[in-house]
């Protein structure tokens, strides 16, 4: 018979990661987590790609075995984090991996700062656009004395073209929200200036300006960023 043999590729059945990849799963890495809704944004910024393609994408992670994703909150997609696999991918030496508990609850205000960096990069805050952003892993890495001494950890750090810096602490609940309040004394004293990541839907107004009133007789300057 004079039929053609076909030859596959040595790495049939494989997957393979390529740079924009890498990329991602090295962000998603220093921040810890994020929602599947938000990862077309973070696969291509000025042009995202539709969030089936963005599923397509958290699949192949998945079957390559560097990501892990499970269903957490409603109409947010999969909450996605990286495998041991994962991190190893990044780094053998930890890179402070291990400060993080891995579990889902945790996994969701990392993936909520994820949500706010983005947010941020695309949009700016009135101080301009940002020009850097440290992740709560960084900052425990960089502030490890004041971690051990149980001062407040701030969900993320962003730098403005300014020169400003903020500290980013997401306030996705009541209970939050009013615990801020109760210690936004003591936070200053280290962060005058707070970017505050509220939904636009928790009770209304009333709570942020009641905060926001507080803040201001205080001298501490808060600014707000819907979530």
């Amino acid at each position: 018979m004079g039929g053609t043999l076909s030859h596959r590729r040595s790495d049939f059945g494989y997957i393979r990661l390529n740079k924009r990849d890498l990329r991602a799963i090295e962000w998603i890495f220093d921040m810890g987590a994020i929602f599947e809704v938000d990862i077309p944004v973070l696969l291509s910024p000025e042009l995202p790609i539709s969030i089936n393609a963005a599923r397509s994408v958290v699949r192949r992670w998945e079957k390559a075995g560097v990501v892990q994703a499970e269903a957490m909150l409603a109409r947010q997609g999969r909450l996605v984090r990286l495998t041991a696999t994962g991190m190893l991918l990044m780094t053998e030496h930890g890179g402070g991996a291990d400060v993080r508990a891995q579990t889902s609850a945790l996994a969701v205000h990392w993936a909520l700062a994820s949500r706010v960096r983005l947010r941020i990069e695309e949009a700016a805050l009135g101080a301009g656009p940002m020009r850097g952003w440290v992740s709560e892993r960084q900052w425990r890495l960089d502030n490890a004395d004041a971690v051990s001494s149980g001062d407040y950890v701030p969900h993320g750090m962003v730098l403005l073209a300014d020169g400003s810096v903020g500290a980013v602490h997401i306030a996705h609940t009541a209970v939050e929200l009013n615990w801020l309040q109760s210690q936004l004394a003591e936070i200053s004293r280290n962060h005058p200036r707070i970017v505050i990541a509220v939904p636009p839907d928790l009770g209304g107004r009333e709570p942020a300006l009641v905060l926001a009133d507080t803040a201001a007789k205080m001298a501490v300057h808060l600014q707000f960023v819907d979530l």
